[in-house]
């Protein structure tokens, strides 16, 4: 099977609705947040790389930590609203952008279980392939544990068992989580927001994210919320 992404995941592309402006820049992709819920919000900080590129100038990553599988397992990802999956390095992977970040072991999660992505030429098949707008990815679907912050849901994800060394070799992220609409998923079931929100597992259907402009000051993201301290207003 094959899914292309629309971006440039080291752009870290920000397709979400522009809100406000304090000393950094703050964005909410807005659901339907007038009806509260039985669920949490939790934030998670982000860390920032610049990069430098002769062509475009400098270009800025955004990254935080999500945990997968029981005992859960530690990566760093960016989080990426131009596509809809969760992708991290297989163990299983010897490319170089899968050995120099950290890699998902299946045989050390007991909740952790095989997926299918779909079918190939009528058969059932776990395999599948990412075009990204710059790098492939080739890995298998699988379901487990996925946790960001305190906040936990049964998802399914891609595990990489190959990866492009243009660009996945220069990051210092380990994967990429997928936050945009589940359209932009391979299914429902791979959208962590869609898998939150129908649980009602979060206060509201909503993400937002702040981008400070001060490196004594922590960006972070915002799951089920928004931070009314990084608003100079109110939201509506």
């Amino acid at each position: 099977l094959k899914l292309r992404c629309p971006i440039d995941i080291a752009n870290c592309s920000i397709l979400m609705q522009f809100i406000l402006l304090v000393s950094g820049a703050f964005f909410v992709l807005v659901g339907t947040i007038s009806a509260e819920r039985l669920g949490s919000a939790v934030n998670v900080p982000l860390g920032r790389r610049i990069f430098t590129e002769l062509d475009i100038g400098h270009k800025t990553a955004y990254y935080g930590e999500v945990t997968v599988g029981t005992p859960p397992q530690r990566f760093v990802v960016v989080f990426d609203t131009g596509s809809g999956n969760l992708i991290v390095p297989s163990s299983e992977c010897d490319s170089d952008g899968c050995t120099l970040h950290q890699q998902f072991n299946a045989d050390n999660s007991s909740t952790s279980n095989y997926s299918i992505c779909g079918k190939y030429k009528g058969t059932p098949t776990n395999r599948m392939k990412i075009t990204f707008g710059q790098g492939i990815v080739h890995g298998k679907c699988m379901q487990d544990e996925i946790c960001l912050g305190g906040l936990c849901t049964t998802a399914h994800f891609i595990e990489a068992l190959k990866e492009s060394a243009d660009p996945f070799t220069l990051f210092k992220f380990d994967g990429v989580m997928g936050l945009a609409q589940s359209t932009l998923s391979h299914f429902k079931n791979f959208n962590i927001m869609h898998q939150l929100s129908s649980r009602h597992s979060l206060k509201h259907p909503i993400f937002s994210v702040f981008f400070s402009s001060q490196d004594n000051e922590t960006s972070e993201i915002t799951f089920g919320d928004v931070v009314k301290g990084h608003m100079a207003s109110e939201l509506f």
